[in-house]
């Protein structure tokens, strides 16, 4: 605060302190929709190829383990393999 500039007469301290300290009440994220919103973020990653990236790793990893959930899936093509996207 600068010299020229008074200080009112009904300023609270203590209330401004408790504003500043009062936690922000922030909606947790749906697990479920991170999940997909990472799913989408690496398949979109490798839809020209496989470059070898840390990403590239971790949807391998990823399409590994939902394939041994969904392996008696009716619908295996919705997966689909990485190695047949072209790079043309």
């Amino acid at each position: 605060m600068s010299p020229t500039q008074g200080k009112p007469d009904d300023a609270k301290p203590a209330a401004a302190v408790q504003l500043a300290t009062r936690p922000r009440v922030v909606a947790a994220a749906d697990a479920n929709d991170v999940m997909r919103e990472q799913l989408e973020y690496l398949i979109e990653h490798v839809q020209d190829g496989l470059c070898g990236c840390e990403q590239c790793q971790r949807y391998l990893r990823a399409r590994t383990l939902l394939m041994e959930v969904f392996a008696d899936s009716p619908h295996p093509a919705l997966m689909k393999k990485a190695s047949s996207s072209s790079r043309n």
